[in-house]
């Protein structure tokens, strides 16, 4: 019995809203049955709801600095690299390359290009089936050198993303973590408070004590 009872929640300590935690936890809640746990446990779930909202604000401040920083490289980028139209001088060959997910096929072919009168010879990933004098664009840096494609605003947006969920996540994940540790203490606590109680209210509740 004295389980059942401590086992239950003080009134109002897991269903109420945030706002209700709120003023408990500031001892302002008109509930005359708040007890000392009860207010204990409201600060708690205030203190949660406070971590979550910083959270919140480092993972937009995470995504801007990233969408700024990112944004800027981007920039530069597409500044210093340039689009050019590449030949294909033989018919492409299928070749395996090892990837992540394991082996994967692709297809590679030699091909000549020209860049402020230099003339310039590669091996480039073309499309399966491509044949020799296939007109393949490409990325070169300022010495006619192939370069990757400069991110655009899709790229940045997405690193910008990545950025911010992550830290939300883990700043979250963190924050629940020690909500739930304090809150399985505070738990404990309330149980062996409620046990103890019970020890002394019991007698005189069931009558033994008068016998």
């Amino acid at each position: 019995m004295a389980q059942e009872l401590s086992g239950r929640r003080p009134p109002g300590a897991s269903r109420d809203g945030l706002w209700h935690h709120v003023l408990r936890a500031a001892g302002r809640e008109p509930r005359a049955l708040s007890r000392p746990f009860d207010r204990a446990r409201s600060r708690l779930v205030v203190e949660f709801a406070l971590s979550v909202l910083v959270a919140l604000s480092l993972a937009v401040a995470a995504a801007w600095t990233t969408w700024n920083g990112e944004g800027r490289r981007a920039l530069v980028e597409r500044q210093q690299r340039h689009p050019v139209t590449a030949v294909t001088v033989s018919t492409a060959e299928t070749r395996a390359s090892a990837t992540r997910s394991g082996v994967a096929q692709e297809a590679v072919a030699r091909a000549t290009w020209h860049f402020r009168g230099t003339a310039h010879r590669d091996a480039l990933s073309v499309p399966m089936g491509t044949e020799a004098g296939s007109v393949v664009p490409i990325w070169v840096d300022a010495d006619g050198r192939r370069v990757p494609r400069p991110r655009g605003t899709a790229d940045v947006a997405a690193a910008s993303g990545v950025a911010g969920v992550s830290v939300l996540i883990g700043l979250s994940a963190a924050s629940l973590g020690v909500f739930s540790i304090r809150g399985r203490r505070l738990e404990r606590r309330t149980l062996e408070a409620w046990d103890a109680e019970w020890a002394m209210v019991e007698p005189y509740w069931s009558g033994r004590r008068g016998r």
